[in-house]
């Protein structure tokens, strides 16, 4: 019974068409659906976060000094 439906040699070129467009739609779907997989996983991730170190404050001191070179 298998081998029936796998014997292509009676195909016409309309069967052959039908089948191409199938295989095709098959495929199509199957990548739009992992890239969705793919993206939804990403957003359950936990976004990087960087250890970064606290900004330097800035000292007052050198703020006035700066003030008075300027005038």
């Amino acid at each position: 019974m298998l081998s029936k439906l796998i014997n292509t040699s009676g195909w016409t070129h309309e069967q052959w068409l039908a089948a191409c467009i199938l295989v095709f739609a098959i495929l199509s779907v199957a990548v739009v659906l992992h890239r969705f997989l793919k993206l939804f996983r990403m957003t359950k991730k936990a976004s990087y976060q960087p250890n970064l170190r606290p900004l330097r404050r800035r000292r007052f001191g050198a703020k006035a000094k700066s003030v008075d070179q300027d005038e």
